[in-house]
Protein backbone atom coordinates (compact mmCIF):
# COMPACT_ATOMS: atom_id res chain seq x y z
CA UNK A 1 0.00 0.00 0.00
CA UNK A 2 2.52 2.58 0.84
CA UNK A 3 4.96 1.86 -2.20
CA UNK A 4 1.76 2.18 -4.56
CA UNK A 5 1.59 5.77 -2.39
CA UNK A 6 4.90 6.53 -3.22
CA UNK A 7 5.14 5.71 -7.01
CA UNK A 8 1.45 7.92 -6.86
CA UNK A 9 3.68 10.85 -5.77
CA UNK A 10 6.36 10.50 -7.96
CA UNK A 11 3.99 9.99 -10.81
CA UNK A 12 2.48 13.02 -10.02
CA UNK A 13 5.87 14.84 -9.74
CA UNK A 14 6.57 14.33 -12.98
CA UNK A 15 3.24 15.09 -14.81
CA UNK A 16 4.53 18.60 -13.48
CA UNK A 17 2.02 18.90 -10.63
CA UNK A 18 2.57 21.66 -8.05
CA UNK A 19 3.91 21.00 -4.79
CA UNK A 20 0.88 22.07 -2.82
CA UNK A 21 -0.98 19.69 -5.06
CA UNK A 22 1.10 16.72 -4.51
CA UNK A 23 1.01 16.35 -1.09
CA UNK A 24 -2.90 17.28 -1.33
CA UNK A 25 -3.39 14.45 -3.20
CA UNK A 26 -1.19 12.02 -1.56
CA UNK A 27 -2.53 13.08 2.09
CA UNK A 28 -6.51 12.07 0.42
CA UNK A 29 -5.14 9.17 -0.99
CA UNK A 30 -3.22 8.11 2.09
CA UNK A 31 -6.64 8.90 4.46
CA UNK A 32 -8.90 6.67 1.78
CA UNK A 33 -6.74 4.37 2.25
CA UNK A 34 -6.55 3.95 6.11
CA UNK A 35 -10.34 4.11 5.97
CA UNK A 36 -10.43 1.20 3.68
CA UNK A 37 -8.10 -0.77 6.44
CA UNK A 38 -10.52 0.61 9.16
CA UNK A 39 -12.82 -1.16 7.45
CA UNK A 40 -10.90 -4.73 6.89
CA UNK A 41 -9.98 -3.74 3.52
CA UNK A 42 -6.15 -5.08 2.43
CA UNK A 43 -5.80 -3.03 -0.63
CA UNK A 44 -4.35 -4.69 -3.31
CA UNK A 45 -4.14 -1.68 -6.16
CA UNK A 46 -7.65 -2.67 -7.38
CA UNK A 47 -10.11 -0.04 -6.64
CA UNK A 48 -13.71 -0.96 -5.89
CA UNK A 49 -17.22 1.04 -6.54
CA UNK A 50 -18.63 0.48 -3.33
CA UNK A 51 -15.44 1.54 -1.73
CA UNK A 52 -15.96 5.17 -3.17
CA UNK A 53 -19.57 5.46 -2.11
CA UNK A 54 -18.53 4.34 1.16
CA UNK A 55 -16.04 6.93 1.78
CA UNK A 56 -18.32 9.42 0.21
CA UNK A 57 -20.92 8.65 3.05
CA UNK A 58 -18.59 8.23 5.60
CA UNK A 59 -17.66 12.02 4.65
CA UNK A 60 -21.01 13.50 4.51
CA UNK A 61 -22.05 11.09 8.02
CA UNK A 62 -18.63 12.93 9.43
CA UNK A 63 -19.92 16.61 8.31
CA UNK A 64 -16.45 17.15 5.93
CA UNK A 65 -17.39 20.74 3.72
CA UNK A 66 -19.21 19.63 0.19
CA UNK A 67 -15.73 21.30 -1.07
CA UNK A 68 -13.64 18.70 0.87
CA UNK A 69 -15.45 15.90 -0.51
CA UNK A 70 -15.65 16.97 -4.09
CA UNK A 71 -11.49 17.56 -3.61
CA UNK A 72 -11.22 14.23 -2.00
CA UNK A 73 -12.85 12.68 -4.75
CA UNK A 74 -10.80 14.46 -7.47
CA UNK A 75 -7.74 12.89 -5.94
CA UNK A 76 -9.47 9.62 -5.43
CA UNK A 77 -10.17 9.50 -9.27
CA UNK A 78 -6.63 10.66 -10.24
CA UNK A 79 -4.92 7.98 -8.25
CA UNK A 80 -8.07 5.59 -10.18
CA UNK A 81 -6.23 6.67 -13.27
CA UNK A 82 -2.89 6.39 -11.97
CA UNK A 83 -3.65 2.54 -11.37
CA UNK A 84 -5.43 1.88 -14.46
CA UNK A 85 -1.80 3.18 -15.97
CA UNK A 86 0.06 1.01 -14.14
CA UNK A 87 -2.30 -1.78 -15.00
CA UNK A 88 -3.45 -2.59 -11.40
CA UNK A 89 -6.99 -2.25 -12.48
CA UNK A 90 -8.85 -1.82 -16.08
CA UNK A 91 -12.14 -0.11 -15.60
CA UNK A 92 -12.39 3.56 -13.80
CA UNK A 93 -14.80 3.27 -10.61
CA UNK A 94 -14.86 6.81 -9.86
CA UNK A 95 -17.37 9.04 -11.79
CA UNK A 96 -16.90 12.68 -10.88
CA UNK A 97 -20.26 13.45 -12.76
CA UNK A 98 -22.04 11.14 -9.90
CA UNK A 99 -19.64 10.78 -6.81
CA UNK A 100 -19.29 15.08 -5.89
CA UNK A 101 -21.44 16.77 -4.65
CA UNK A 102 -23.40 19.19 -6.01
CA UNK A 103 -23.05 22.61 -4.40
CA UNK A 104 -26.16 25.18 -5.34
CA UNK A 105 -24.51 28.44 -7.33
CA UNK A 106 -23.65 30.92 -4.49
CA UNK A 107 -24.15 28.73 -1.75
CA UNK A 108 -20.88 28.29 -1.19
CA UNK A 109 -21.13 30.71 2.12
CA UNK A 110 -23.15 32.49 4.04
CA UNK A 111 -23.95 36.07 2.81
CA UNK A 112 -23.96 38.84 5.65
CA UNK A 113 -26.59 41.00 4.74
CA UNK A 114 -27.13 44.72 6.23
CA UNK A 115 -30.57 45.52 7.71
CA UNK A 116 -32.04 48.64 6.10
CA UNK A 117 -31.95 50.62 9.46
CA UNK A 118 -27.58 49.92 9.44
CA UNK A 119 -27.47 50.69 6.02
CA UNK A 120 -29.42 53.89 6.58
CA UNK A 121 -26.74 54.80 9.83
CA UNK A 122 -23.86 54.07 7.24
CA UNK A 123 -25.32 56.32 4.64
CA UNK A 124 -25.79 59.49 7.31
CA UNK A 125 -22.12 58.52 8.32
CA UNK A 126 -20.45 58.90 4.72
CA UNK A 127 -22.15 61.97 4.60
CA UNK A 128 -20.06 64.14 6.84
CA UNK A 129 -16.98 64.99 4.63
CA UNK A 130 -15.19 65.37 7.87
CA UNK A 131 -14.74 61.89 8.53
CA UNK A 132 -15.25 60.50 4.90
CA UNK A 133 -13.48 61.49 1.64
CA UNK A 134 -15.44 61.79 -1.50
CA UNK A 135 -13.48 59.00 -2.16
CA UNK A 136 -14.46 56.55 0.57
CA UNK A 137 -18.15 58.09 0.06
CA UNK A 138 -18.10 56.85 -3.82
CA UNK A 139 -16.46 53.33 -3.00
CA UNK A 140 -18.74 52.29 0.12
CA UNK A 141 -21.84 53.87 -2.15
CA UNK A 142 -20.31 51.36 -5.18
CA UNK A 143 -20.30 48.39 -3.06
CA UNK A 144 -23.74 49.02 -1.39
CA UNK A 145 -25.75 49.72 -4.08
CA UNK A 146 -24.49 48.03 -7.04
CA UNK A 147 -23.56 44.49 -5.92
CA UNK A 148 -20.13 44.77 -7.42
CA UNK A 149 -17.74 42.59 -5.54
CA UNK A 150 -14.52 44.50 -4.08
CA UNK A 151 -12.09 42.73 -6.53
CA UNK A 152 -14.37 44.46 -9.12
CA UNK A 153 -14.71 47.58 -8.11
CA UNK A 154 -10.74 47.67 -7.71
CA UNK A 155 -10.50 46.76 -11.42
CA UNK A 156 -13.02 49.94 -12.38
CA UNK A 157 -11.25 52.32 -14.88
CA UNK A 158 -12.59 55.87 -15.87
CA UNK A 159 -13.26 54.16 -19.56
CA UNK A 160 -15.85 51.63 -17.92
CA UNK A 161 -17.97 54.04 -16.81
CA UNK A 162 -21.35 55.64 -18.50
CA UNK A 163 -21.60 59.16 -16.71
CA UNK A 164 -24.81 59.42 -19.78
CA UNK A 165 -26.84 56.45 -19.24
CA UNK A 166 -25.36 56.09 -15.02
CA UNK A 167 -23.81 52.84 -16.20
CA UNK A 168 -20.55 50.78 -15.32
CA UNK A 169 -18.84 48.50 -17.40
CA UNK A 170 -17.59 45.86 -14.74
CA UNK A 171 -15.44 42.72 -15.76
CA UNK A 172 -16.44 39.66 -13.68
CA UNK A 173 -14.85 36.31 -12.77
CA UNK A 174 -13.94 34.43 -16.26
CA UNK A 175 -13.53 37.55 -17.73
CA UNK A 176 -17.64 38.23 -18.07
CA UNK A 177 -18.70 41.84 -18.88
CA UNK A 178 -21.82 43.32 -17.40
CA UNK A 179 -23.57 46.55 -17.43
CA UNK A 180 -24.32 47.62 -14.01
CA UNK A 181 -26.47 50.50 -12.93
CA UNK A 182 -24.45 53.47 -11.03
CA UNK A 183 -27.02 55.75 -10.02
CA UNK A 184 -26.40 56.13 -5.85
Amino acid sequence: MKILVEEFQINLMEDGKNDNTVQSYVGDITAFLKYLAKMGVEFDGVLKRFYITSYKNYLIDNSYEPATINKKVNSIGAFNNFLIGKGYMADNVVDLKKDKIKIAFGSGEQVEVYSDSQLERIQFYIQNQKKVSLRDKMIIQLLMFTGVRVSELCDIKLKNIDFLLSQIKIVGKGGKVREVPAKV
